[in-house]
């Protein structure tokens, strides 16, 4: 009889700490957020509204523990402007990773694999957010960014004036859109999700 009544105690308990940690969790929030960019080479901006720059919307995922490195920060729809963010802690280097470029702080390497380097009156500039800042690879991407990536002679107060304001301003609108499919971070947590996380299975 006692090892009856041992088991049903033992799943009683477990019922029980399932109960509460279902009750006592909080619902999972993804991270989605969006950002403006435009890269400019030598007075031109590199478009990069082709399909090979683009996250393909049925393999990209929101739930961080399924990420792949493209999930975390991408590009849609063949629209170069907006930066699509699914994942905290993301920089921009992370973005040119994704993007078959390479950035460090005073150089890239473009989708070609040419790497520009400061050379003669040519270097890398970057203004973020309206300010020109000594480097940009390693900071992470924060929602309503908008940011310059400019090699060429100009001087940083040229880009501000100039190349600054082909920079759209409409990532707080993306920020209110669902993103394409299985890339949506702002769905509602179904209860066998919630079931799932309470019981772990």
């Amino acid at each position: 009889m006692r090892p009856a009544l041992l088991v049903i105690g033992m799943v009683l308990g477990a019922l029980a700490l399932g109960i509460a940690r279902l009750v006592a969790l909080p619902p999972e929030h993804a991270t989605h957020f969006h950002a403006n960019f435009a890269v400019f080479v030598n007075g031109q901006r590199l478009d990069l509204s082709a399909d090979r720059f683009m996250e393909d919307v049925s393999k990209c995922k929101a739930e961080p523990a399924q990420q792949d490195p493209p999930d975390r920060a991408h590009l849609h729809s063949r629209d170069h402007d907006v930066v699509h963010v699914h994942a905290p802690a993301t920089s921009w280097a992370n973005l040119f990773t994704n993007l078959h470029m390479a950035l460090g702080d005073e150089w890239m390497v473009l989708p070609t694999g040419e790497a520009l380097r400061r050379m003669d009156e040519r270097s890398l500039h970057f203004v973020l957010n309206g300010v020109s800042v000594g480097g940009i690879a390693n900071r992470t991407i924060h929602s309503k960014d908008r940011l310059l990536v400019s090699y060429g002679d100009e001087t940083p107060e040229q880009l501000v004036a100039t190349q600054f304001a082909v920079v759209k301003s409409n990532a707080a609108e993306f920020n209110e859109k669902p993103d394409p499919a299985t890339c949506s971070g702002a769905h509602e947590t179904t209860m066998s999700e919630r079931l799932r996380r309470a019981f772990w299975f």
